[in-house]
């Protein structure tokens, strides 16, 4: 069994927002929750790693991008709930704005997906509307970092 679903604790990790003079860097999840959908980089902190050192790791990992952390923007929990309401994943997630070192992209799995977007073009197909919400809140900070 998946050893980060129906948790005894909250989980630990983070999510970077990522700019680049292209825009944003999203990439698909490649699993639950939010799986298929488009999302900013991020997971699970590790044993003996800071949040920094795990959003540098997390993001290299998943999108072959190279990052420098500017600063901590958020703090939410991503609670899912099961068909019988039972909590099946619960993640307790820093998000923090990075600015990105590179720009060519290598997604993490052969059939993984990796793109930059404009702040004003964002997929329709988002995981879900607090992610917006959260890249909505940078927007100002997001375009300086494109124009640098």
């Amino acid at each position: 069994m998946d050893e980060r679903r129906y948790p005894l604790y909250p989980i630990p990790g983070v999510g970077a927002i990522v700019v680049g003079r292209k825009g944003i860097l999203l990439a698909r999840r490649d699993k639950s929750p939010g799986e298929g959908l488009w999302s900013i980089p991020g997971g699970g902190v590790e044993i003996g790693e800071n949040q920094r050192e795990s959003v540098v790791r997390e993001v290299l990992e998943e999108t072959g991008i190279d990052c420098e952390v500017l600063e901590l923007v958020s703090t939410a929990d991503l609670i899912t709930l099961d068909s019988s309401g039972k909590v099946e994943f619960h993640f307790l997630l820093n998000h923090y704005l990075a600015r990105a070192l590179n720009e060519s992209t290598k997604p993490e799995f052969p059939e993984g997906e990796v793109a930059w977007f404009h702040p004003d073009r964002l997929p329709e197909d988002m995981v879900n509307q607090e992610i917006v919400d959260l890249l909505n809140s940078v927007k100002n900070s997001i375009l300086e970092l494109m124009n640098q």
